[in-house]
Order: C-alpha cells, then sequence, then structure tokens
C-alpha cells in the first residue's frame, strides 16, 4: 500500500488549492474510482502516478516519498530456499514489482 504520509501530503494538497479527487483523477488519466482506492489506503499508487502528482502538485518527490535526497544507502535482499505455495509466490512477485518501482523512482529523483 501507499505510505499513509504521501496520502496524507497529496489530501493535504487538494484541501489547500480547493482540488478534488476526481480533479486530480482526471489530470492524472486515472478513473475517480481507483484514485478513491488509492487514497482509501486499498491500492498502492504506481510509480507513474507519484511522479505525475509531483509535477501537477509541485510536491517535490523526495517530499512525497519520504526520503532524503541525500540518501544513498542501498537495500539488501537475499532470498534463500523455494517458494511452497501460491501465496509465497504473488508475495515474491509483488516485492519484485516493488523494487522496479524504487528503482524507477530513483532514476527520476537522480535524472533532475
Amino acid at each position: 500500500m501507499t505510505a499513509p504520509e504521501t496520502l496524507k501530503l497529496i489530501q493535504k494538497w487538494l484541501t489547500d488549492n480547493k482540488k478534488t479527487q476526481a480533479w486530480l483523477a482526471g489530470q492524472l488519466n486515472m478513473s475517480a474510482a481507483l484514485l478513491s482506492q488509492v487514497m482509501n489506503g486499498n491500492r498502492k499508487l504506481q510509480t507513474k502516478y507519484i511522479i505525475a502528482i509531483s509535477e501537477i502538485t509541485e510536491i517535490p518527490l523526495e517530499q512525497l516519498l519520504g526520503t532524503n535526497a541525500n540518501d544513498n544507502h542501498q537495500p539488501q535482499i537475499a532470498l534463500r530456499g523455494r517458494l511452497s505455495n501460491d501465496y509465497a509466490k504473488k508475495q515474491i512477485d509483488q516485492l519484485l514489482l516493488d523494487v522496479q518501482h524504487c528503482v524507477d523512482l530513483e532514476e527520476t529523483i537522480h535524472a533532475k
């Protein structure tokens, strides 16, 4: 799920700027229902949408992500053993997707 702090920042920006979730969904070319699920914490916000929200709202990516631009520590993950059921396989697939999103965000942050 998307970090609650990120969702609070987005909601605060919407409130402060008198914009609705439907307006933001339109700017993102996303359905209002999907954005509502994201804002309620039921769905994860994809990397491309986090980047787009940063551009639309002018909230720095670092602030949206709750990271420090100067933080160069890289997480290290080592997987051992084998997957014994479908649930574990889905969890690994989600982890791989999350890692890819992280890499995409890092590239975007450092490209600016």
